[in-house]
């Protein structure tokens, strides 16, 4: 049994330092080919390769959901004992590879698991979106993110991103009796939320852009909002705040998605909490500022939840880093939470 344990110790250790030096950010998904060619053969899984360059192994009503992309910035690989650096070690390739040898394994003992490794997560979550208008429905998904080895997710905030285009009349900067930018930048100020409370939404400036010429108020200005909010606000009387101080300017909804928040007693989170506590560790639940692809991919199944290994403090930094033990016990996770649910709908 020792054996078998630093076999997959090495095995872990193998295919994410692979993974790792592949350089995968959003829309370059298709680099990671010829691994998952190579994985599919390996462990006698059926590969999809999908229109938006996401990865399906095996078919089964449970589906092992990560994603492959990075955001950008490759950070060459790095081995330190058991712990690995490098671009995605965390977000999210560290559970993506403990999602793969789960599913193989599963496999192999003749449960019916499905991995996918999706693309665009960190753009528009092109991957996930498209696993959902592709009709496939399942049981039980759980969503490969870092979720610091111990936590499940059973929340995640919603988000809108705004377009705000306003006009105005340009004038000699000499002589200009209005301007375009002071108004914007009032109303900026009036509507500014900062992300202080979890469930207070926030509105926050990302991009403002304006203005042509030195001595010449601007005939336009361009404001981009990101706003983040829980199932307890309502989106619309967010917009209508909105709405109200940007009354004169064109508003555009370039994202949309809703939050979401599942049952702590769902037999999905129970389950990973059984497969944390089998292994002699404390479970914990929690909930995300930001958003995923479980908001996506909620409206294709019956249950779902996000768990992974690593530090989610770590994610987008240029100090990914995770180790073996913290995939090892998501990996177990995992196995431990699935066969509990296929034994019971036995």
């Amino acid at each position: 049994m020792q054996l078998e344990k630093e076999l997959l110790r090495q095995k872990i250790k193998e295919l994410l330092i692979e993974i790792v030096s592949i350089y995968t950010p959003s829309g370059e998904e298709e680099r990671a080919k010829d691994f998952f060619d190579k994985i599919s053969k390996e462990f006698n899984l059926k590969l999809e390769i999908t229109k938006t360059n996401s990865y399906l192994l095996g078919e089964g009503n449970i589906l092992l959901a990560s994603h492959i992309d990075t955001v950008p910035g490759f950070l060459e690989p790095k081995v330190e004992g058991d712990i690995i650096y490098g671009r995605g070690a965390v977000d999210a390739k560290g559970p993506l590879v403990a999602m793969l040898l789960a599913t193989y394994l599963l496999n192999e003992k003749g449960y019916k698991v499905q991995f996918a490794a999706l693309s665009d997560e960190e753009g528009k979550s092109k991957g996930a979106r498209e696993l959902v208008n592709s009709g496939k429905k399942y049981d039980y998904i759980i969503v490969g993110e870092p979720s610091n080895t111990y936590d499940i997710i059973i929340e995640y905030r919603g988000v809108l991103h705004l377009d705000v285009t306003c006009r105005g009349v340009p004038q000699h900067s000499s002589s200009a009796k209005d301007n375009l930018i002071v108004n914007i930048a009032k109303n900026i100020l009036e509507v500014y939320r900062p992300p202080i409370n979890y469930d207070d939404f926030s509105i926050v400036p990302t991009v403002i852009k304006s203005g042509d010429y030195i001595n010449v108020t601007p005939s336009e200005a361009y404001l981009h909002l990101d706003i983040r909010y829980s199932v307890k606000n309502s989106k619309n009387e967010i917009l209508n705040i909105i709405k109200e101080k940007f009354r004169e300017c064109s508003i555009s909804i370039v994202e949309d998605i809703e939050p979401v928040k599942v049952s702590a007693n769902s037999e999905l989170v129970k389950s990973l909490m059984r497969g944390l506590i089998k292994q002699g560790h404390k479970p914990r639940l929690a909930r995300k500022a930001g958003t995923s692809d479980m908001n996506i991919l909620k409206n294709i199944t019956q249950e779902i939840a996000t768990y992974g290994p690593g530090n989610s403090s770590l994610e987008h930094t240029d100090n990914e880093k995770i180790s073996i033990d913290e995939i090892f016990i998501a990996l177990n996770t995992y196995i431990n939470a699935i066969e509990e649910l296929c034994l019971k709908k036995k």
